[in-house]
C-alpha cells in the first residue's frame, strides 16, 4: 500500500441529505470555496445541511435585522410582510421573535 494512500481535504466536501436541490448544495460549495463569512438559506431541511457541514448561516430575517441595525432601512416589518405574501412559508413564532428583536412589537 506504500505510496496508494492520498490524502483528500474534507474541508470542501459537502455531506449532503435526501430532498437537497443542486442550488443549494453549489450554493454550499460556493461558500467553502469562498471561504465566505455567511450563507442566506431559508429551507429548514438546507439549513440542518448547512450545519452538518460546518456552514454558517443566516435567513431573510436575519439579514432583514442586519439591514435594520446599519440602518439600511427603518422597519423590518414591511419586507416581513412583503415575504408572507410570497410563497415563502414563515411561522408566526418565527415572525413575532424577528419583531421582538428589532424592537417592533405591538406591545
Amino acid at each position: 500500500m506504500e505510496g496508494k494512500m492520498v490524502p483528500v481535504p474534507l474541508e470542501n466536501m459537502i455531506i449532503t441529505g435526501a430532498g437537497l436541490g443542486l442550488g443549494e448544495i453549489e450554493a454550499m460549495a460556493l461558500y467553502k470555496s469562498m471561504r465566505a463569512d455567511y450563507l442566506l438559506i431559508d429551507d429548514n431541511r438546507a439549513r440542518k445541511v448547512a450545519r452538518l457541514n460546518h456552514v454558517r448561516i443566516t435567513g431573510s430575517q436575519g439579514v432583514l435585522l442586519l439591514a435594520k441595525h446599519h440602518g439600511l432601512i427603518p422597519y423590518v416589518r414591511p419586507y416581513l410582510e412583503q415575504l408572507r405574501a410570497t410563497d415563502i412559508r414563515i411561522s408566526d413564532r418565527l415572525i413575532e421573535r424577528t419583531l421582538a428583536l428589532a424592537g417592533e412589537t405591538d406591545d
